[in-house]
């Protein structure tokens, strides 16, 4: 699939970088999309792959399945309703490569990569409480003001509450990860006291 797409024009590179495996299979569709000037109907197409899998979470584990057979994929991947042919073929690459268990993180990260062609980035904010509007105003300001984050017309913070951090905060946008948690640096600290103990 991405490599049928690898001389795409120029215009179709995609706003920002993004890793993983869903990262890689999510940019290989916005420049396929990009470059056939279709991004908007592989837009609808996944969001409507991904309103059905949240309806039907027995669904999203039958097309994880080893037992289905690839054929037995490809219909159930067409029964979940009409779709652009870039977004036909994007799938049967993911039958064929055995990666339709990612397909939720993979729509996760095409819909990231299409905020950000609109000018707008989502941060996460980890932390170990809900932190107030003054706070997350705060992160976004040392954001933007220290140049982190440009080119965006928009930047949406968003809290995520994870008791494992302990305190301070995981700050993450596009392929940045600002960890300044106290399980981090109490990790740290044992990895240094555990390397001067080995030594």
């Amino acid at each position: 699939f991405a490599r049928g797409y690898a001389t795409a024009a120029p215009s179709s590179k995609a706003p920002i970088t993004l890793f993983g495996i869903d990262g890689k299979y999510a940019t290989a569709l916005f420049q396929a999309a990009a470059s056939k000037n279709a991004l908007s109907a592989v837009e609808t197409d996944l969001n409507t792959i991904d309103e059905q899998l949240s309806k039907n979470a027995r669904l999203g584990e039958v097309l994880s399945s080893p037992l289905l057979n690839r054929s037995a994929k490809e219909q159930l991947i067409e029964s979940l309703g009409k779709k652009s042919e870039i977004t036909t073929n994007f799938f049967k690459a993911l039958i064929e490569n055995n990666r339709l268990s990612e397909t939720k993180r993979i729509i996760a990260a095409y819909k990231t990569l299409m905020e950000a062609q609109r000018g707008i980035i989502s941060v996460v904010v980890t932390s170990a409480s809900p932190l107030g509007n003054k706070e997350l105003k705060q992160v976004k300001d040392n954001l933007t003001k220290g140049g982190l984050i440009k080119d965006f017309k928009e930047v949406n913070v968003v809290n995520k509450v994870n008791p494992s951090v302990l305190g301070g905060m995981v700050v993450e946008f596009g392929d940045y990860t600002i960890d300044m948690s106290v399980s981090s640096r109490l990790a740290k600290l044992e990895k240094l006291l555990t390397d001067s103990i080995s030594i």
